[in-house]
């Protein structure tokens, strides 16, 4: 075989072997279905613990398939399949509608009926993020609350807050999702990336490990409210916070000094900073 047939035979296996990448990549986003299948099945047992682990994963395979997608250029390489919105099925699944689920049946109101009022007040204003064409701002960050309730729902059940703290926290991060101030995505904001990843995990981490220690109360709606414990060593929970307080932090500075220009998209999409 020449050179030339040899870089010809390579030449034509290269389309194979991208599409092969670009649908393994939707299939992995795609597990985000089973994940959130299971993560049902575990709150509908009660198995707590066992739900947030599957929302975990989840939350682990959305961290990194958009990485992947890109990697893939799914969008030329499978075209008639449309990942974005299977993301955002994924997403509102596992960051908003299970979370909104739990939060009626686990998280204290104060009553039935105010817990029905938030649980519609998650599912309806998360709809303005996941429809808001202008989800993400030019340096990547998230413009309003990016109805992350997955993460609010597993704060508040950790700490055990009382029903007053709960509908308040609600209600204000609902409306926030209509604000201009911006949440970091740490995957994507090229400014201090790798602190913003490192925090990402440390608090994922110490998340998991509060969630395994956690002591479950009464269901509200099944009985009087016992306060849910959480057994922690000090040193677990002052690196959970810091890595939160991390995090917060470099949203509020981005919504106090604007964006940098440093990480603005490119023409083609992709971030300067990269």
């Amino acid at each position: 075989m020449t050179p030339a047939d040899h870089e010809a035979s390579q030449t034509s296996g290269k389309p194979i072997r991208r599409k092969g990448a670009a649908w393994g990549v939707h299939l992995f986003t795609m597990t985000g279905v089973i994940w959130a299948g299971l993560a049902t099945l575990a709150l509908i047992d009660q198995d707590l613990q066992m739900m947030w682990l599957w929302l975990g994963v989840a939350l682990v395979v959305d961290g990194v398939d958009g990485t992947l997608a890109r990697k893939a250029d799914v969008a030329r390489w499978a075209p008639s399949f449309d990942g974005a919105a299977l993301d955002l099925i994924v997403d509102f699944l596992t960051w908003t509608f299970l979370p909104a689920v739990f939060m009626y049946l686990h998280i204290p109101m104060g009553s039935q009926c105010l817990a029905m009022l938030m649980f519609v007040l998650v599912c309806t204003s998360s709809m303005f993020c996941y429809c808001n064409v202008g989800m993400k701002s030019e340096d990547y960050y998230f413009v309003g609350f990016p109805a992350a309730w997955n993460l609010v729902a597993v704060v508040l059940w950790v700490l055990g807050t009382g029903p007053v703290v709960n509908v308040v926290v609600t209600v204000v991060l609902a409306a926030l999702t209509l604000s201009p101030l911006t949440f970091v995505h740490p995957f994507r904001v090229g400014t201090l990336r790798w602190a913003n990843i490192v925090a990402t995990f440390v608090w994922v981490v110490a998340t998991g490990w509060l969630v395994a220690l956690h002591r479950q109360g009464c269901c509200q709606l099944t009985g009087p409210p016992v306060p849910s414990t959480v057994d922690a060593p000090t040193a677990l929970l002052v690196v959970w916070w810091t890595a939160a307080a991390w995090l917060i932090g470099i949203s509020v500075w981005r919504s106090v000094t604007g964006p940098n220009r440093r990480g603005m998209r490119r023409p083609d999409g992709d971030p300067a900073s990269t």
